[in-house]
C-alpha cells in the first residue's frame, strides 16, 4: 500500500518557464532519492500535485512543501491509501492544463476558481473531490 496525498497550493508571485524547470528539476531528483512518484499541473498561479508512496515519506514531504516560500494557500485535497500508484513510472510528471483536454482543462481551471475562493478550506468542498478524480482520470490514462 501507498499513500496517494494530493493538494493545491497558490503560487507566491509570477512563476515563469525556468521557475517551474527548476522546481520540476528538483522534485524529481528528491522524489527519486525518497521514492515518491507523482505529477504536477501548473496553470495561472496553482499547483495541483500528487505525491505517491510510503506514508511517512509523503508526509515529510508535503511538510517541507510547507515551508517552501512559492506556495501559499496550501490545501490537502485527497488522501488516499492505494494499492498500485497511478504514475508509477514519474518521479514527477509534469502537465499543463492544455494537455489534458477538454474536460481536464475544465477541471483545472475550475479548481483555480474554486482555490481563489475558498482558499485552504478548498479540501472540505464536495465538487473538489470530482475535479480531482477528473484529472487523476486523465493523467494516469495518458501516463499509462
Amino acid at each position: 500500500m501507498s499513500l496517494q496525498l494530493v493538494y493545491v497550493s497558490s503560487a507566491r508571485g509570477r512563476l515563469s518557464s525556468p521557475h517551474i524547470s527548476e522546481i520540476l528539476d528538483s522534485s524529481r531528483r528528491n522524489n527519486q532519492r525518497d521514492g515518491i512518484t507523482g505529477l504536477l499541473v501548473f496553470d495561472d498561479g496553482l499547483f495541483f500535485q500528487v505525491l505517491e508512496g510510503e506514508d511517512a515519506v509523503v508526509r515529510d514531504c508535503f511538510s517541507r512543501i510547507g515551508t517552501d516560500p512559492r506556495h501559499g494557500s496550501i490545501a490537502p485535497i485527497m488522501e488516499n491509501q492505494i494499492e498500485a500508484r497511478s504514475f508509477p513510472d514519474w518521479s514527477m510528471g509534469f502537465k499543463r492544463p492544455e494537455e489534458l483536454g477538454e474536460s481536464g482543462q475544465t477541471a483545472v481551471h475550475s479548481l483555480v476558481q474554486l482555490q481563489d475562493s475558498l482558499g485552504t478550506q478548498i479540501g472540505n468542498d464536495p465538487a473538489i473531490a470530482e475535479l480531482t478524480r477528473t484529472i487523476l482520470g486523465i493523467t494516469a490514462r495518458s501516463h499509462a
